[in-house]
Formats: C-alpha cells, sequence, structure tokens
C-alpha cells in the first residue's frame, strides 16, 4: 500500500513538472536596436525576420495589420539602421529570402 502511494505521488510530481513552459524568444545574437521593437501591442501584428537580400543580412521590423499605415525599420546585422530609397523596398519586399522569424506578435 505504501508502495502504490509513493509511486502515485512520484507520477503526479513527475507530471507537474514535465508540463510544457510557454516558449522562450531565442534572441542571442539580436541586436538591442531590433529587439527594441518586441511589446505585447499586437494591433498592427507587428514582426521581426531576418532575410537576405542584395548579398547582405537585414533585420526588418514591419507590420502586416490591414488598418495600419507603417512602415518597414531596416537594420544591418550590426543593429545599424539602414535607410532604403523607395526603389530599393520595393526591389527588397520582391527579391527576399527569409532567413528566420525572430517573432511574431501573439505567438
Amino acid at each position: 500500500m505504501m508502495k502504490s502511494i509513493c509511486f502515485l505521488i512520484g507520477i503526479a510530481v513527475i507530471t507537474l513538472f514535465s508540463c510544457d513552459k510557454a516558449p522562450q524568444l531565442r534572441l542571442d545574437g539580436v541586436p538591442s536596436s531590433v529587439t527594441q521593437h518586441i511589446s505585447d501591442n499586437c494591433m498592427c501584428d507587428p514582426r521581426i525576420g531576418l532575410f537576405r537580400w542584395d548579398e547582405q543580412l537585414l533585420y526588418v521590423h514591419w507590420s502586416i495589420g490591414p488598418a495600419c499605415n507603417t512602415v518597414a525599420s531596416y537594420y544591418d546585422e550590426a543593429g545599424n539602421p539602414v535607410a532604403l530609397t523607395d526603389d530599393e523596398r520595393q526591389a527588397f519586399w520582391e527579391e527576399k529570402e527569409l532567413v528566420k522569424m525572430i517573432w511574431v506578435c501573439g505567438e
């Protein structure tokens, strides 16, 4: 009887501690100038991705909310802002290759 109780308590403890925790963001190596955009405000469905384009890697913070009129922010690998012309921005969105999604609000 005592073995059964100990066994049940052991199973209960293992079950409690094996529950999946909330996923942690993997932000190792992502510059703080990029991660500063991370917030709980998901109104415009913001996201951050790392893209390859024009022989360079760019971090991009943008929103896809249909009612939001926002401008994407572009950063180089070191986290320095990158200014793109209108033509370059259009070319970026047409030619980019996603390397990794860094963050999607609410996920």
